[in-house]
């Protein structure tokens, strides 16, 4: 009987962290097929202090540059590189906080203007807006039917969305 608990557990331990791993990419998720995300990083990320050490611990799960789509207050980011390194990012204490001081102050949320949800691309619905990759399709497929929104109450209209995500996050979404 313990050997059959211990299998079933190890099969439960494998899945949550693939499943862990698929929520980052994304998460994080830039483009699909980046074949070389850390030369790519060196041209797209900002030259400050931090970021090849940003490369090196977040270059192991996903394309560094992913950062330059996300912005997100001090206490966001610090509630990501948490959830990342429970999904298994690996850096020391020292090299999470030389992350955290560089995408905090190159990516901050002040920064970025309000997504604009008429003409946002799936990554951007998706690691903006907090949208799964289903729901930013169905926004983007009811878009291209039905013509840009007017408000944000008219995605309410939209077939497998779940609206209470464009609720939450109205303050940095517009229909414009």
């Amino acid at each position: 009987m313990t050997v059959v608990i211990n299998a079933v557990l190890r099969k439960v331990n494998l899945m949550r962290e693939f499943l862990v791993a698929v929520v980052c990419v994304l998460l994080l998720r830039v483009s699909a097929g980046s074949s070389a995300p850390i030369p790519a990083a060196q041209t797209t990320l900002p030259d400050a202090p931090g970021r090849d050490v940003t490369v090196k611990v977040c270059g192991s799960c996903h394309a560094p540059e992913t950062a330059a789509s996300v912005r997100l207050t001090p206490d966001g980011w610090r509630e990501l590189i948490a959830r990342m390194v429970a999904a298994g990012a690996h850096g020391t204490d020292q090299e999470m906080a030389t992350v955290f001081n560089y995408v905090s102050t190159q990516f901050p949320a002040e920064a970025q203007p309000p997504l604009n949800l008429n003409t946002a691309t799936a990554v951007e619905l998706e690691s903006v807006a907090g949208l799964l990759r289903k729901e930013a399709a169905s926004l983007i497929a009811h878009r291209e039917k039905n013509g840009p929104c007017k408000k944000l109450e008219d995605l309410k209209k939209v077939e497998g969305l779940d609206y209470k995500k464009i609720e939450a996050k109205k303050d940095h979404l517009a229909c414009s």
